[in-house]
């Protein structure tokens, strides 16, 4: 099996929402919403520049339930 295979589907998956406002349902049930910038292959996780903060998340693919356009696109 590929060393990437699960950040690539992934990406596959979700690429359409590349550098839009997202928001993402975590498997613990937490949403968090912000521009979907960047995926880490390596480390299977993506970054997030969240809604009405400076801050960034970087989440684990394995902790995401769902990505979906944010209404504030």
């Amino acid at each position: 099996m590929d060393k990437y295979f699960k950040a690539e589907q992934f990406h596959n998956r979700y690429m359409q929402l590349y550098e839009h406002i997202v928001v993402v349902t975590l498997i613990d049930g937490t949403a968090l919403e912000g521009l979907y910038n960047d995926d880490f292959y390596e480390d299977e996780a993506i970054l997030i520049s969240l809604i009405d903060s400076p801050n960034v998340e970087i989440i684990k693919i394995d902790n995401i339930r769902k990505m979906e356009l944010s209404p504030l696109d």
